[in-house]
């Protein structure tokens, strides 16, 4: 019963059965009366019918056979999703939670990434390689921002780099090298004027310092 119910009824089912109980009742006349079909208009009958049945169960089977879907077709209507002509979905389920292209950001897409650094502009500086006590430059100028002050020591002395203003809240120094060594110090620093000095004793009182004007 569930195979019966699970098939759909055609008129081929229906012929096909008509001309098995046809065969069957033929074959129960033909052991009960020997002379069965006989001759004249019973013979006639019996051809017919046969004949009607065989002929309307192969045009049912044929019929069929044209109605039902191809492989292609069936395959077809199995992939599609939602509305006709949407492609077919994607493999796997949905994207797992917190793996997404926008994990991790605030709503709307907006990254909580930090913007990149302003442009940084580097200053520099050398000490007086003979051992003197003085910079090859006393005056430097840059534009507000972040400005970074590399001193080259190519000195017999050790030497560092520092620098100090209104724009700073307090004097920033790099290390102190020795002879191949480089010192630097960087700050964000707003328009006005600042000394950059080295701040090792008694350096800058005897002339190892400069102005930074930046605008």
């Amino acid at each position: 019963m569930p195979l019966l119910a699970s098939t759909d009824i055609t008129a081929f089912h229906i012929l096909g059965g008509l001309l098995a109980l046809w065969a069957v009742v033929l074959s129960g006349l033909g052991v009960m009366r020997e002379d069965f079909p006989g001759k004249g208009a019973g013979q006639k009958v019996v051809m017919g019918i046969s004949a009607l049945l065989v002929v309307s169960a192969v045009a049912a089977a044929i019929l069929s056979a044209k109605d039902e879907p191809k492989g292609g077709e069936v395959a077809g209507k199995v992939n599609k999703a939602g509305t006709e002509g949407t492609g077919q979905p994607s493999q796997g389920g949905g994207t797992a939670p917190g793996t997404g292209a926008n994990s991790g950001q605030q709503p709307g897409g907006q990254g909580q990434t930090a913007p990149p650094a302003g442009t940084v502009k580097t200053l520099l500086l050398t000490a007086d390689p003979g051992g003197q006590l003085r910079f090859d430059k006393d005056a430097l100028a840059a534009p507000a921002g972040n400005v970074r002050i590399t001193m080259n020591n190519p000195s017999p002395v050790g030497h560092n780099i520092a620098l100090e203003g209104a724009g700073l809240p307090q004097q920033k120094a790099g290390p102190i090298v020795q002879k191949g060594g480089a010192s630097e110090v960087e700050a964000t620093l707003k328009p006005g004027t600042y000394t950059f000095f080295c701040a090792v004793p008694g350096h800058r009182q005897a002339g190892m310092q400069g102005t930074l004007t930046v605008k």
